[in-house]
């Protein structure tokens, strides 16, 4: 299977599962059957300075299972309909994470109305999350 992580920085197994998908500056991918990782910088490699891009940074990445901190429902149900199944983080580790998989207890992410909540919404410049959206370094490049 093929997991992937959002994270902050690449550090393999000890890395830390970023809270917010769509924004995680890096997605590490690992594979459990070979233990091979992959980190993605959240960018389009052809156009780097248009900022981070999940879609493309993750297209014909051949995803299985997502494990998140949080997901806003737009994501979700986006990486849904790519046929990826969108799993709720138990532990900020990746390696406990990927424990909590291989024993079948990590719960699936259902639709919570996050819009509808205040969380990550427009409202007012506003994103009710606490997160900025932003990780892109002085020169506008996606880190």
């Amino acid at each position: 299977m093929r997991l992937c992580f959002p994270v902050l920085l690449d550090q393999g197994l000890e890395s830390t599962i970023y809270g917010h998908f769509a924004s995680a500056p890096i997605f590490l991918v690992i594979d459990t059957d070979t233990g091979e990782s992959e980190a993605i910088p959240n960018c389009d490699e052809f156009a780097p300075d248009a900022g981070c891009n999940l879609f493309k940074a993750l297209i014909n990445k051949h995803l299985d299972v997502v494990v998140v901190g949080g997901i806003g429902d737009g994501f979700l149900q986006m990486v849904n309909m790519m046929g990826i199944i969108v799993l709720q983080a138990k532990s900020e580790n990746v390696q406990d994470c990927i424990e909590h998989f291989r024993q079948n207890a990590l719960d699936v992410v259902e639709i919570q109305n996050s819009a509808d909540e205040g969380k990550c919404g427009e409202d007012e410049g506003s994103h009710g999350c606490g997160d900025s959206h932003s990780h892109e370094d002085e020169s506008g490049h996606c880190l």
